[in-house]
């Protein structure tokens, strides 16, 4: 295929994907939070009818674990659209030369914003930003919500949080984080499959990619379908997605693949809801986890992850199929929610806990009494949230705070650590003239 054909193809429907992901991861902590019942198949019990969210396909954006899923799909895809395309084009020391520079890009421009992030937590956390949180009658709300010491405690604990947030997902301000150490680690995974393969034939590299996804679907250890085997199917559908016969079979066969992409998609949404809560509660969930016997590895324990990561692959193949699914998610609005994806994962988890329980809960936290009973022990009475009426005022103007403080974000904030990102790599990389010059001499 030549540069000029593959020059013309879609891939800013990524962009829209992306934006549709930190959605997801958003709604499932707005659900976590006031209403975790959606997680179940049926409303309390087994003998219960389901709500209407919580049926087959209307209940993914809910429990949204797919989110992180799709993040992880992204990242893999993202990190092989320019190397692979250089490859194909016979470019291979531009190959290289964009792995080595984009291997050095991701650190800061994952730790400089998320490391704002925190230190923009921490502060609020010190002014007890986060007080009705702690009092609220949302045991997550509590559970994820730091509470604060002197500020002799508070400055070396910022630091050490700094630490762990990068070694083992850690993060007390902000727990929301977690998944950006995996992320980070995918990429880098990402860039050593494609130096490993970057001289291989193309339909080599594939099969090469194929039986490493392989790999890690078989291993039963948690999240590997989550990650590592989602920063691989990307990498695998977009160097697929530019192969010959791919693209012959997408442009002369629009009949055959329209259908392909329906099965898929249907599917994929279909077994991506199963119910991280008492699955064992429908008759659909059953049967999934029946499926789930045979084809998941020995010694799975996580079916809801499992599930989630087979329906977004099935999802993905599905879009990469459909060229008016791609048109859809590059239009200016999913392109707009896609910019400030990054920026809305990294601010949602503080503004839901220091403006939304506000607006849900009241400004003051107050009144807060704890008794004791006859034993000693205390006796909570947490602040009670609003009614349907305050929910239906306070989500929507929450959601617009929270995209126009990401806007904002991605504006000045981001903007700043990509031109930092930017001075770093000209400090420490030597010029491309320079360099060929060397070569020469």
């Amino acid at each position: 295929m030549s540069m000029g054909n593959e020059s013309r193809q879609n891939v800013k429907w990524v962009e829209g994907v992306r934006g549709l992901a930190s959605f997801f991861v958003v709604v499932t902590h707005l659900c976590r939070a006031w209403d975790y019942e959606l997680w179940f198949p049926r409303a309390g019990d087994e003998n219960a009818a389901p709500r209407l969210l919580q049926l087959p396909f209307l209940r993914v954006p809910w429990q949204g674990r797919i989110g992180v899923t799709m993040f992880a799909f992204l990242t893999g895809f993202v990190c092989a659209i320019k190397p692979l395309r250089q490859v194909k084009s016979g470019n291979l020391n531009g190959a290289l030369a964009t792995l080595g520079k984009s291997a050095f890009r991701r650190p800061p421009r994952f730790i400089l914003p998320s490391t704002f992030a925190l230190v923009l937590a921490w502060f609020i956390a010190q002014l007890h930003g986060f007080k009705v949180s702690l009092r609220t009658d949302s045991q997550w709300l509590r559970a994820s919500s730091p509470e604060i010491g002197d500020i002799w405690t508070e400055i070396p604990r910022l630091f050490h949080n700094f630490q762990t947030v990068w070694i083992n997902g850690r993060q007390e301000y902000d727990d929301h984080q977690w998944a950006l150490l995996p992320l980070l680690q995918g990429a880098f995974t990402i860039y050593v499959t494609l130096f490993a393969t970057v001289f291989m034939k193309n339909r080599c590299r594939i099969f090469t990619v194929f039986v490493l996804f392989s790999w890690y679907w078989l291993s039963p250890f948690p999240e590997k379908e989550t990650f590592e085997c989602q920063f691989l199917w990307g990498v695998l559908l977009c160097d697929i997605r530019d192969d010959p016969i791919f693209r012959n079979f997408v442009t002369n066969h629009p009949k055959i693949r329209r259908a392909l992409q329906i099965i898929f998609i249907t599917l994929g949404i279909y077994v991506a809801g199963f119910p991280g809560e008492h699955p064992e509660w429908a008759g659909w969930s059953r049967q999934l986890i029946y499926v789930g016997d045979y084809i998941f590895p020995p010694g799975t324990t996580n079916y809801a992850k499992r599930w989630s990561a087979v329906g977004w692959d099935l999802c993905a193949l599905g879009i990469v199929l459909s060229p008016t699914l791609q048109d859809l998610f590059s239009n200016r609005i999913f392109m707009w929610l896609g910019r400030n994806s990054f920026a809305v994962y990294l601010t949602h988890g503080t503004l839901l806990r220091v403006v939304l329980c506000r607006m849900i809960y009241g400004w003051s936290g107050e009144p807060w009494v704890v008794d004791k009973d006859e034993e000693g022990n205390p006796v909570y009475h947490w602040l009670e949230r609003g009614g349907t009426f305050t929910f239906m005022i306070s989500i929507p103007v929450w959601f617009a705070l929270l995209y126009t403080s990401a806007h904002l974000w991605t504006t000045y904030i981001d903007n700043a650590c990509a031109r930092i990102t930017l001075w770093l790599e000209k400090t420490m990389f030597e010029e491309e003239d320079e360099k060929n010059s060397m070569q020469l001499a």
